[in-house]
């Protein structure tokens, strides 16, 4: 591994020296946009008249092109939009900022779009338009990034071996706060595949662009807009998933006119107990819910456009067969209003700001168990309830000159959460008791940042970012004061203050048409979250122990380190990327073992991550294309010199596609190798064995307005147990899934 990395480096110092054998060029640098809405649209495809050189946009529709002065015409294209060509010697001055603007298609695609930092991924396949599979199914085929497991609902993502708090979860740049202090409802759970345009992925400090960014990375899911001058449309879907006898329904309306357009959506699923790879189905893990989703569209003129939304989630009878507990009910209300504002000013091609407020509770109780036998907390029913509203607002500036870019961001925060849990005994004779587990807690950010991207000339792109955020704490409940006062000292601060910031810089190397390079430097601090300083009693499923709390914590800080190789374009016969990291974290933040029961928050010295990952695009014909993908993660604490607990393992999958108008095909081998590194001094980590899958899909659309979706996971039914699963619940075995599409 270090002669690689020598080599690469060594190679990376060379590229000005060989980037004089290339033909003579340009960069060309700009933002692709919706024609009708003025919004900006990510991966679109940007290739030469020649196929030699090609991009995608990124998740703010910026792109960048080196081209030879052999090049005359530009070809851009995306899903959903009818494609142009440009004449470069006509209508672009490779020296200036370039706008291109697509016209929606009457037939728009329900293709869900997945871009991995500078890589739009291809690993949904040819089931990227079935509203039938989950999220977080769609997320699971990235390299880098895994999911933690409940048996049939609610995953949440690991980017590089990390989560919660140091992974940020965004809906449209708005985050939302669980509610539920045992983690069974984040924000995945919230988000139905039909409402969804793309899903935005950042590996790394760096790779957030220092917006809203955490030391592991960050995910935003993107969410549908209405269309103008879109006219009346509508979708219904109806499926079933054998695994669990899902039966799914959903249904959609959007009507377009010149100034103003809507859209409503439901979505509801109905879950039975999940069946493993052998054995009987899993008592007690079903589960129900449904979802709807508004959004109304205005544009006044061609320069401002306003979008309101909401997004109701209402689940119920979620059981948790891993826990002592199941979810009687988890609502969640999640409101924004976004104002769009396209060339304000010379040089500024966009300002977007948006409002929001996002409300959750969550209700869980032990009612339906059998209390008088378990080892934790024996003979009592524990009824929980918590709740969070977190309200914020986001404002981003976009703007450029001559070959720099610039983006400045603002964002606030509030965070007000509460969680409690009633324990009654059995013996109607013996009192009840009463805890907080979050006792009125407040959390306010205020968060500056800016990146600066210059395109330097030869070749070379540099990226600077800069962040600054500032965090206020309050603990509001006296019964909880009165607790940590007793927990720790009568002198401790309840209401701290603290300061984070982060620094970073990437340089890439365009080394030919098709081969590009580059490294990536970070150092920045996270400030501890509510839960890390406040949560009393907080049990964490996947290791088995109790937390407390502890607002003495100082901002924990990661230095990271990256070089990246990219090849080719999604459009190219081959194409790929390949990334190597290091993540080294001062002042960590984890839970200190006491007991056989319980963990206390600390500041716990140093952890070390590094990892890799691949992923490689081979179009062998017009209609077959292969696609490959490989991750790992080596994670030690060198305090405890031994393991970071639950790291995934190395892992990853091949598939094979067969594009075509009629037929769709795909086949899909998934492996994971076996987990042996584990953590055994502060956790009770067990080790999982090695898998591999093998998954078959077809998508036949029938007509214009109807297709038909057919898949068959874990075909060879193999038992086998995700490492990141809680409590080593064991995955889904054989999976026959059927549905049905119409539109309109």
């Amino acid at each position: 591994m270090k002669t690689r990395i020598i080599l690469f480096i060594s190679a990376l110092l060379l590229m000005p020296a060989l980037s004089g054998f290339a033909h003579q060029s340009e960069v060309i640098h700009g933002v692709v946009k919706n024609a009708e809405t003025g919004e900006v649209i990510s991966g679109v495809h940007i290739q030469t008249d020649r196929g030699i050189a090609g991009t995608v946009t990124n998740s703010k529709g910026e792109f960048k092109l080196q081209v030879r002065n052999t090049d005359k015409i530009l070809s851009v294209s995306h899903v959903g939009f009818a494609s142009i060509r440009i004449k470069l010697n006509e209508k672009c001055d490779c020296h200036k900022w370039l706008e291109i603007a697509l016209v929606p298609e009457q037939f728009r695609s329900g293709d869900l779009l997945i871009t991995a930092d500078r890589m739009q991924m291809q690993h949904s396949g040819v089931y990227s338009s079935s509203k039938t599979k989950s999220v977080e199914d769609h997320m699971s085929g990235i390299s880098g990034l895994d999911m933690v497991t409940r048996a049939n609902m609610a995953k949440d993502p690991v980017i590089r071996g990390m989560r919660d708090g140091r992974v940020n979860v965004l809906i449209d740049g708005m985050r939302l706060t669980p509610a539920c202090v045992d983690g069974m409802d984040p924000a995945t759970a919230y988000v139905e595949t039909d409402n969804l345009q793309s899903i935005e992925i950042g590996r790394g400090f760096e790779n957030g662009n220092g917006k809203q960014s955490a030391p592991g990375g960050s995910v935003n899911f993107s969410m549908v807009r209405p269309s103008l001058n879109s006219g009346l449309k509508a979708s219904a879907e109806t499926g079933y998933q054998s695994v669990s006898r899902q039966q799914f329904y959903q249904g959609s309306v959007s009507y377009g006119e010149e100034q103003w357009a809507f859209r409503l959506s439901g979505t509801f699923r109905d879950a039975g107990n999940l069946q493993p790879g052998s054995g009987s189905r899993i008592d007690g893990s079903g589960f129900r819910k449904g979802n709807v989703m508004a959004s109304l569209l205005y544009q006044p003129s061609e320069s401002h456009r306003f979008n309101l939304r909401y997004i109701g989630d209402f689940a119920g009878k979620i059981g948790y067969p891993a826990m002592i507990m199941d979810t009687r009910r988890a609502d969640a209300h999640i409101a924004g209003l976004e104002h769009a504002w396209s060339n304000p000013f010379s040089g500024v091609y966009s300002i977007t700001t948006n409002l929001y407020m996002n409300r959750v509770e969550h209700w869980m109780d032990d009612y339906d168990r059998d209390v008088t036998e378990r080892e934790v907390m024996r003979d009592m029913f524990m009824p929980m309830y918590g709740e969070t509203l977190t309200s914020g607002f986001t404002s981003e500036l976009n703007a450029s000159r001559n070959d720099h870019l610039f983006n400045l961001s603002i964002e606030g925060f509030r965070i007000d959460a509460f969680g409690d849990m009633l324990m009654e005994h059995i013996d109607p004779s013996v009192s009840d008791m009463y805890l907080l587990n979050l006792g009125d807690v407040v959390q306010q950010n205020l968060i500056l940042s800016g990146t600066h991207t210059w395109f330097v000339g030869s070749g070379w792109t540099l990226n600077t970012t800069l962040k600054g955020e500032a965090g206020m704490n309050r603990l509001n409940n006296e019964d909880a004061r009165a607790t940590y006062r007793a927990e720790y000292s009568q002198d401790i601060n309840l209401e701290p203050s603290d300061f984070a910031y982060q620094i970073g810089f990437t340089a890439e190397k365009e080394i030919s048409s098709r081969v590009s390079a580059g490294v990536s430097l970070s150092s920045g601090t996270r400030l501890p979250d509510h839960m890390e300083r406040y949560g009393y009693y907080i049990f964490q499923p996947l290791d088995g122990f109790f937390y407390i709390g502890n607002p003495d914590l100082s901002p924990e800080r990661s230095t990271q380190a990256e070089i990246f190789t990219l090849m080719g374009s999604e459009q190219s016969r081959i194409s790929g990327s390949l990334s190597a990291w290091v993540n080294r974290m001062d002042n960590y933040i984890a839970g200190l073992r006491t007991d056989d029961l319980f963990k206390q928050m600390q500041n716990m010295g140093r952890a070390t991550l590094t990892g890799f990952e691949g992923d490689l695009f081979a179009r062998i014909s017009s209609r077959w294309i292969a696609s490959g993908s490989l991750s790992y993660v080596f994670g030690t604490h060198q305090e405890l010199d031994e393991p970071l607990p639950m790291m995934p393992p190395l892992k990853g999958q091949v598939s094979l596609q067969r594009q075509s108008e009629s037929v769709q095909l795909e086949g899909r081998l998934r492996w994971a190798a076996p987990q042996n590194r584990i953590a055994e001094q502060n956790s009770m980590e067990t080790t999982t064995n090695g898998y591999a899958l093998l998954d078959l899909f077809a998508h036949v659309p029938l007509s214009r307005a109807v297709s038909v979706q057919l898949g068959l996971e874990n075909m060879l039914n193999t038992f086998y147990t995700e490492h990141l699963s809680v409590n080593s619940m064991p995955a889904p075995g054989r999976n026959v899934q059927i549905s049905v599409r119409v539109g309109i």
